[in-house]
């Protein structure tokens, strides 16, 4: 979905003080009380505190995000109910707020909200400020705190619908008035709820428009008028009248790999409460998660890459993963320069600034460059700020730090065999175990899936250089490989790609061409190999897509596997996804990434 660029939203106060949108001419909520309406028609009005005790998971799908009132007032029962239970709460927005202008909307806000529930509310908005993620379209997940995540798409809504995958628990129909923003109330809208809607699943809105009423019940849902708010007469509930049992969620796992890619699984089912057992040959890190420095950065290609779009998506989300877990791993989102190759690269890269916020994506020129970084570069390009540097060994162990998560260091998985329900583990120890959910993350294809899988296996060497004083590198740099900035006193350059090569050792041939590299990124940074020692050797697991592998391979058995050179950027929220479509939750990314990713894809 990343395609196109956004306008941005604004804001003003008419003469009563009530925040106006001016392009629809039409308030943000209700004259007679922000607060209030969202306590009452939309919490209220959709069960959703009925649902607290009863739900593991609470799904919610909102059409107009706006600034967020209706969402911190959902937040914030959910505190005041002590219950356990998650809220994954996706949003729809066409038109967002900047971070200035959504901090200076809300601030605005709050003024009107009950002084007893305003310190909370305040702390709920400073949360959700500190993760508002770029202006960029498409699919943005925030995990806010233990139980809530939200998901925002920011898209018009009929792109947003036709990307979303199902099913919710709660509608929440906002929006600007049908005569002023008709697009928001659409026939197409009512046609695809049935197609998301859970069992039993309940919708509110303030608006009673009969043309709104009578395509809710054409759609199949049962209709009914409660009293409004304020100096509204009536306000909407609905439900839909299909009855099921919700499938329990899983209550244990195993986890075969313990690099970042499963550690990233486990992490995540952990967080669902899953009980979970990740089973390593050697020790957690001990592959390609085993390196010093790993660049998390987005993959700048053409508009519409499904490169660019996942390791853009990945890199927010980790982001926004280790602000909530700041000290445990060391990084910094020091961002990145990445050089263009050539004419026809620098092209593609600007058409993706074009469309992108100036605040994620800007040129710079090489001649000032060296006022970015350091050094001057090479070339032109493009700087990201949402870009950085992570200690991948730190941050596996940081993921694998849960009380639900056993680590079993030093047994591999001979075999795997399905009986009854059940996945049945053959041990290096002779010994059995078994579970009704097996997570195959072991980077490579090991054999232990049912059907063979479409991977291949690169060598890759990287190599070291103590830092200058006199010229610190201030970010990464890169094209066809990177320089860090220092880490512990030494940059981190590469890295070399052969393919069909098994040399475990580290080769002096590897150190010159990263010293090439270098001198491709920054000239007379370094004056000679022989100032490069050699850094470690590690393979990547590659697949012809450049997409990993992730997603269901047979009943109870998924996998996450291929993710090459970008792990550390894509794992995480591969993480996130798989276990969204393990649990029968809203996913980070569109539905079309289902197929996208699928392991067993042709």
């Amino acid at each position: 979905m990343f395609t196109t660029k956004l306008q941005a939203a604004h804001w003003r106060c008419d003469e009563h003080g009530h925040l106006v949108a001016p392009e629809f001419g039409d308030t943000y909520s209700s004259r007679s009380g922000a607060w209030g309406q969202a306590d009452y028609v939309f919490v209220e009005g959709s069960g959703v505190p009925q649902r607290w005790p009863t739900h593991s998971c609470v799904r919610l799908l909102e059409t107009g995000f706006g600034l967020g009132v209706n969402f911190l007032a959902t937040w914030q029962n959910l505190r005041a109910s002590g219950s356990t239970a998650r809220l994954h709460y996706v949003a729809i927005e066409k038109h967002p707020f900047t971070w200035a202008d959504l901090r200076s909307a809300l601030d605005h806000a709050l003024t009107s909200a009950d002084p007893y529930r305003r310190p909370s509310l305040q702390v709920l908005a400073e949360q959700l400020l500190k993760r508002w993620p770029p202006l960029l379209s498409g699919f943005h997940a925030l995990e806010l705190d233990a139980q809530v995540t939200l998901t925002l798409v920011f898209a018009d809504i009929e792109n947003a619908l036709a990307a979303l995958r199902g099913p919710f628990d709660i509608f929440y129909l906002d929006g600007f008035a049908p005569d002023r923003n008709p697009q928001m109330w659409s026939s197409n809208l009512f046609t695809q709820l049935p197609l998301l809607a859970a069992p039993m699943a309940q919708v509110a809105s303030w608006c009673v428009a009969g043309s709104v009423r009578r395509a809710l019940a054409d759609a199949g849902f049962v209709v009914q008028k409660r009293p409004g708010y304020g100096t509204k007469r009536d306000a909407l509930a609905a439900h839909w009248p299909v009855a099921a049992e919700r499938e329990p969620p899983p209550s244990e796992a195993i986890v075969i790999g313990a690099g970042i890619a499963g550690a990233s699984v486990a992490h995540q089912l952990a967080r669902r409460g899953v009980t979970v057992t990740v089973i390593e040959q050697a020790t957690a890190a001990a592959g390609g998660s085993g390196n010093p420095v790993a660049v998390v950065r987005p993959e700048l290609g053409a508009i519409g890459n499904p490169v660019t779009e996942i390791t853009a998506a990945g890199a927010s989300w980790l982001r926004r993963w280790i602000e909530r877990h700041p000290n445990t791993v060391p990084h910094a989102w020091c961002g990145v320069l990445r050089t263009a190759r050539d004419t026809r690269k620098y092209n593609k890269m600007a058409q993706l600034a074009a469309i992108a916020s100036e605040d994620w994506l800007q040129p710079f020129d090489a001649t000032s460059s060296a006022q970015l970084c350091g050094w001057p570069t090479a070339a032109d390009g493009f700087f990201l700020s949402e870009a950085g540097w992570v200690a991948p060994p730190l941050l596996v162990k940081a993921m694998l730090d849960h009380p639900l998560i056993t680590l079993r260091n030093g047994l591999a998985v001979r075999a795997i065999a399905r009986h009854d329900q059940t996945w049945q583990l053959t041990l290096s120890d002779e010994t059995f175990i078994e579970t009704s959910l097996l997570v195959v993350a072991t980077a490579f294809d090991t054999g232990l899936s049912p059907a063979k899988l479409k991977m291949g296996r690169a060598r890759g060497q990287l190599s070291q250089l103590p830092a200058r004083d006199d010229y610190p590198l201030s970010m990464v740099v890169c094209r066809d490989g990177y320089i860090s900035p220092a880490v512990d006193g030494m940059h981190t350059i590469g890295a070399t790609l052969q393919h069909d090569d098994e040399d475990t050792s580290a080769r002096r041939a590897d150190d010159i061409e990263n010293f090439e590299r270098v001198q491709r990124l920054l000239p007379g940074f370094v004056s000679d190999a022989s100032q490069l020692s050699s850094g470690r050797v590690g393979w990547r697991a590659t697949t012809q897509d450049r997409l990993p592998l992730v997603g269901q391979l047979a009943p109870g058995l998924y996998a996450s596997l291929g993710h090459g050179a970008r792990g550390m950027t894509t794992a995480p929220v591969c993480a996130e996804f798989l276990v969204a479509l393990m649990c029968d939750e809203p996913l980070p990314l569109g539905r079309d990434w289902v197929g996208r990713l699928n392991p067993l894809r042709a």
